[in-house]
């Protein structure tokens, strides 16, 4: 079940990864992130703001796959289990934000997807508790 979880997880934030290079490539999508503050591409600190989320997130994925043997840190089980609880604790703020968001398109949008991405996360680490340090082969 934990592989399941980080499969899922992995491939709802490469979803979110796509979406902010396409916003960085000048997507006219600013209405649907960051608050909704701005209607069609972003300004340049918006486009760092998503630089840096696509770098964060692209983190939380190879935590998650490592925390269940798979990827470049499946034999650095500490790390990815670090990672793993990180990327939890950001999944819980990602809910959060995106419930109290003023913006009723990026509400309607990201709260199901932030939602559904905390589970997997919590699947997957709770699923993998117990696991050998060097993980599954």
């Amino acid at each position: 079940m934990a592989r399941i979880g980080a499969v899922v997880a992995t491939v709802l934030l490469g979803a979110v990864i796509a979406f902010q290079l396409a916003l960085i490539a000048g997507a006219p999508w600013g209405a649907l992130t960051q608050g909704g503050r701005s209607d069609g591409a972003l300004d340049a600190s918006g486009r760092a703001f998503a630089a840096v989320s696509v770098v964060i997130l692209g983190c939380f994925a190879l935590a998650l796959l490592g925390r269940v043997g798979w990827g470049p840190l499946r034999r650095r089980r500490r790390l990815a289990s670090v990672g793993s609880w990180i990327a939890v604790a950001y999944g819980v703020v990602a809910v959060l934000l995106n419930a109290a968001t003023p913006s009723a398109t990026e509400r309607a949008i990201w709260l199901p997807v932030s939602v559904v991405l905390l589970a997997a996360e919590l699947v997957t680490v709770l699923g993998s508790r117990g696991q050998p340090v060097d993980g599954p082969r």
